[in-house]
């Protein structure tokens, strides 16, 4: 009986998020851990993000840092994943706590969209199916991430010059999505259309590791984010994903 639940919870699992409607997902954005004038970084990373069990969202992601001076940095970043993109830019500042770590803060907009044309859900008992077992359905939108971040973290430890650092963004998510739905034959069904802008807090914190040599290393990070309103009427056609784990090179100028 454990082995059914466990096998009827996974295809449900499944279902769901084939039918899902991801407008956000955790960003794998570099956390730089700049320390001087002239430090500078370039990260290439691939990310798969998830709303249960099964990866939704795949990304190829770039982010470049710099130290400006001797405490002003800026960052950009920008990932795309066939139905999704994002990019952001964001002035910071950086200071030393020792000789080996860092405190960085960063205020930034980000901007971001998505999309899906034409997927198509089978399903049986859904209440939201109305006179068939299938329908298709479209979405799409963009939206503005004003936010803050704050850095902390420790750099080029042992001879393997290891990173460990953790990241936190707050900002404010603000949504402009739409959602269609289309019987079986193709029939607009206006009742549920949905034009979802309700804004939420958003909160993603971050854990970076990385290891190799003084100019490239190995990284590895994982995220993951809450947005505050996503459970309500207003947006019960969409949803986002909760963690995003990525991983690539980091290179040091």
């Amino acid at each position: 009986m454990k082995l059914k639940y466990l096998l009827t919870s996974m295809v449900t699992s499944a279902a769901l998020l084939l039918a899902s409607c991801s407008v956000y997902h955790p960003q794998a954005v570099d956390i730089p851990l700049i320390n001087h004038q002239g430090d500078g970084r370039v990260d290439l990373s691939v990310g798969a993000s998830t709303f249960l069990f099964f990866p939704d969202v795949l990304t190829i992601n770039a982010t470049g840092s710099y130290g400006i001076n001797d405490w002003l940095a800026g960052q950009v970043h920008l990932n795309y994943g066939g139905e999704n993109i994002y990019a952001q830019i964001a002035p910071g500042a950086y200071f030393n706590l020792g000789a080996k770590s860092v405190f960085e803060t960063y205020a930034g907009l980000g901007v971001g969209g998505a999309w899906r044309d034409n997927a198509k859900v089978t399903s049986s008992g859904d209440s939201d199916t109305v006179g068939s077992s299938s329908h298709t359905y479209s979405y799409s939108g963009s939206y503005l991430l004003p936010f803050v971040q704050f850095n902390i973290g420790f750099h080029d430890l042992t001879k393997a010059h290891i990173d460990l650092a953790f990241g936190l963004k707050t900002g404010a998510f603000m949504p402009d999505y739409t959602y269609n739905r289309y019987d079986s034959d193709g029939v607009q069904m206006s009742e549920y259309f949905t034009h979802y802008t309700l804004p939420s807090l958003l909160l993603e914190p971050q854990l970076q590791f990385r290891i190799g040599g003084e100019h490239v290393k190995y990284n590895l990070r994982v995220g993951v984010a809450y947005l505050s309103d996503m459970q309500n009427n207003a947006t019960k056609h969409f949803n986002y994903d909760f963690i995003t784990l990525s991983t690539g090179l980091t290179f040091t100028f």
